[in-house]
């Protein structure tokens, strides 16, 4: 007889292999899995195919959740500043990625160590690093357009990118040790960085 599947239930496995993968690497099991939720190893394989499956899920489903959130308030914050010109949309957008966007990403922990472990997920990484980092670096661009020596876009970007990779790893590791940075203080650098490249301040947010 065909196990009958629920949203709950799938939420449920997701939601422990994530905590699971998280703290104790790749290598948990799908019978650690089932053992630490409580049902049958089956019930997880009526949702998902494998254990690889599970991780991909995992990671795919929360970085859709988290990518259309940022377009939504992106395309907000676009429609809200129509009165503004070009430079100061893009001002506020880049002060939204900063003060907003960033700090959501880095409050997933177990997000970013899941997405760090092991090279079955570095294409998965650097495809989203490039998404954030061509994102970011596009707005810097849009609004040094008064700059009396115009930003390389391409170098810019890949300085984002390399800032990103170590953010997320910075993440990573505070969060095991007892190391005294946060990701406040990240988003404090980054924004100061932005800042002094475009050479005025970035809008607060209300």
């Amino acid at each position: 007889m065909a196990r009958v599947k629920t949203k709950e239930k799938r939420t449920l496995i997701l939601e422990t292999a994530k905590r699971l993968f998280a703290t104790k690497g790749e290598s948990v099991s799908m019978n650690g899995i089932a053992k630490e939720i409580g049902i049958s190893v089956g019930s997880i394989y009526t949702y998902f195919p494998s254990k690889q499956s599970l991780i991909e899920t995992i990671i795919e489903e929360g970085w859709d959740e988290y990518r259309v959130w940022v377009e939504d308030r992106m395309v907000s914050i676009m429609e809200s500043g129509k009165q503004d010109d070009g430079i100061g949309q893009s001002l506020c957008a880049l002060s939204f990625l900063v003060d907003e966007a960033l700090p959501k990403l880095f409050s997933d922990v177990e997000l970013i160590m899941i997405l760090l472990a092991g090279a079955s997920s570095n294409a998965r990484l650097e495809k989203k690093l490039q998404y954030l980092s061509s994102m970011i670096s596009k707005l810097v661009e849009d609004s040094s357009v008064s700059l009396e020596v115009p930003l390389d876009a391409k170098f810019y970007r890949i300085g984002i990118m390399v800032f990103l990779l170590g953010a997320l790893e910075t993440i990573r590791i505070t969060s095991k040790t007892d190391i005294d940075i946060n990701a406040a203080d990240i988003r404090a650098f980054l924004r100061q960085l932005m800042e002094n490249a475009l050479g005025q301040p970035l809008p607060d947010r209300d």
